[in-house]
């Protein structure tokens, strides 16, 4: 089975008692559409008898009232029937909502590796504009497979009443439908390729609004303008190109359907109007058949527009399916020991490479750190800092040596688990849309005032609440924009304590804070969060009289561990780099 078909009929069986209506409301609306020529065409031959052979009809007005209450009952049929538009754009939603949380699911679970290879905005477009509007795969999933299939059963119905009349005059009225197939048969691969580039291109759109928006501080502070309205506007001038060659392929397509389906129409009005006079067929049948030569018209098109969509939901189908199956190294986690506390960590000989970098990141790193303990992370730029954080929490995974948590194998431990148990600090501050409290309160579902309180007081951030007009219910704007940078800080420290964490990974946060702030946070966490491990990544001289040991990563990549008067008398080194880099 084609790989496309499998996802839809999966889709279905989900729905399947929702795919089931619709398809006895499609048949049940193809039935009454097919019911009306054929009253009608027996009520006009029945007219026509009355006035030649009124002899034959003693009581002429009991046949027209049985035709009558026929249309009545046709007519609540179709008033009931009425309702399948509307239950169709109902599925229609139903199907893009469950899908867009299935997907963005999936985008959750993935590594760093699938947001280096995916941009935010090509995400974005994958998940709303590849799932919404006309043609796409939402739409597709019910309203464009089943007007299909109610054209389909359109015309197989119209065909056995026609069938059943005169057979010569029913293959000239589907004579049209082989040529339409051979057209979209050559034009299959083309509308492909249109359609994956017109979405590549969409998502190239928004990627550039994405950056132009999230960085517009920059972009204004290096007067760029009008660089990024060129990048725009080249980004654009992709869209408009890759749209309108679908357009006009599109537009190319339906006169070709267009032609043919009015050249087969001319065809059966001349050679059934012919037999209507010679008397081969009467008015009536003469008045089926065009009636049903009008009806199919636009199903006949609709056909071939079912495979016309159905390449470009394919296009969609694909983009969503890559996103879901890029590998990502949770995929394969089988870990399932779930740490209560963390009573030590071990690095030994870890490396770590970023992807698309030849040289690793982290070179035979050794750590040794114990439950209570406050380290300090040491080094040049580059040196790896940030990688041993990560590697920490479980954002990266080494490429060689081992990771071990209270002696357990890294891969054995259950990393939502772990990471319960850890607050971390990023060393670029991300806050999400919404309020001051509500990113503190992000990592909990419920917290008594008083923990709320504990946390905001310990990240310094108390008195910063009480200067804003709305205090913690301030808005932050799109990414922090409406707060300065020390406050991004502090908010996100204040929600990596709010859970109260065993241990707390500080990634190089006391840039943002004074010489006075740091010390105070140092003496609140110490008096409020009492037994709390750390592991600190700073510049910082002063942050050396706050901790218990120094992992000094050198120039070699190697790392040297023990308190600062060890290694500040026996590493040269370290003694150099602090001379060096560490002033104030």
């Amino acid at each position: 089975m084609d790989k496309h078909i499998k996802w839809i009929v999966n889709q279905w069986k989900r729905e399947k008692w929702f795919v089931l209506l619709m398809l006895v409301f499609t048949l049940a609306s193809s039935a009454v559409s097919i019911a009306y020529p054929i009253l009608f065409g027996r009520l006009l031959d029945l007219l026509k008898n009355i006035l030649g052979e009124p002899a034959k009809y003693p009581n002429p007005m009991q046949e027209i009232n049985r035709i009558i209450w026929v249309f009545v009952a046709l007519g609540f049929a179709q008033f009931i029937t009425g309702f399948y538009p509307a239950i169709r754009g109902w599925m229609n939603i139903r199907f893009e909502n469950f899908l867009r949380k299935y997907y963005f699911k999936f985008v959750l679970t993935k590594d760093f590796r699938f947001f280096h290879k995916f941009r935010t905005g090509d995400i974005v477009t994958r998940l709303t504009d590849d799932l919404t509007d006309y043609s796409k795969i939402s739409w597709f999933l019910c309203s464009g497979i089943f007007r299909a299939v109610n054209s389909f059963s359109l015309i197989v119905f119209a065909l056995v009443v026609m069938f059943s009349i005169n057979t010569r005059l029913t293959l000239l009225s589907i004579a049209s439908l082989p040529i339409m197939m051979v057209v979209f048969y050559f034009a299959s691969d083309k509308l492909y390729r249109n359609f994956e580039l017109n979405q590549k291109a969409i998502s190239n759109i928004n990627s550039q609004l994405e950056m132009s928006f999230s960085g517009i501080r920059i972009v204004k502070a290096f007067v760029s303008e009008e660089k990024y309205n060129r990048f725009f506007d080249k980004a654009l001038a992709q869209r408009f190109k890759t749209e309108l060659g679908v357009v006009k392929l599109n537009a190319l397509l339906q006169l070709i359907y267009g032609y043919i389906d009015y050249i087969a129409q001319i065809g059966v009005i001349l050679f059934g109007g012919y037999m209507a006079v010679k008397g081969t067929i009467s008015v009536g049948t003469f008045y089926m058949f065009y009636s049903y030569l009008g009806m199919m018209i636009y199903p006949l098109l609709d056909l071939p527009q079912l495979f016309v969509s159905g390449k470009q939901a394919f296009v969609n189908i694909d983009r969503l399916e890559e996103i879901k199956d890029f590998p990502s190294f949770y995929d394969n986690w089988r870990g399932d020991i779930k740490p209560k506390d963390i009573e030590d960590i071990t690095f030994q000989e870890v490396r770590c490479t970023y992807p698309g970098k030849d040289e690793p990141a982290l070179r035979n790193c050794n750590l040794e750190f114990k439950k209570g303990e406050k380290l300090l992370i040491l080094g040049s730029t580059g040196a790896g800092k940030s990688t041993i954080a990560n590697l920490i929490v479980g954002l990266l995974l080494p490429d060689k040596g081992e990771i071990l948590i209270n002696e357990i194998p890294f891969s054995k431990i259950e990393l939502n688990a772990l990471r319960e148990l850890i607050g971390y600090v990023p060393q670029e501050p991300v806050l999400f849309t919404g309020t001051i409290k509500e990113n503190i309160l992000m990592p909990v579902d419920e917290i008594s005032e008083e923990e709320y309180q504990i946390a905001v007081k310990t990240a310094q951030l108390e008195q910063e609440l009480a200067s804003f007009p709305d205090k913690d219910e301030t808005l932050v704007g799109q990414r922090g924009l409406g707060v300065s940078g020390g406050q991004k800080q502090r908010i996100t420290i204040a929600r990596a304590l709010i859970k109260r964490p065993q241990l707390l990974v500080l990634d190089d946060i006391t840039a943002s804070l004074d010489a006075e702030n740091e010390e105070k946070l140092w003496e609140d966490l110490n008096a409020n969060y009492p037994g709390i491990s750390a592991i600190v990544i700073s510049h910082r001289l002063s942050t050396l009289h706050y901790v218990d040991k120094v992992l000094f990563i050198d120039e070699q990549g190697c790392t040297h561990q023990g308190t600062h008067e060890e290694l500040v008398f026996k590493n040269q080194e370290y003694h150099d780099f602090l001379h060096e880099h560490l002033k104030e």
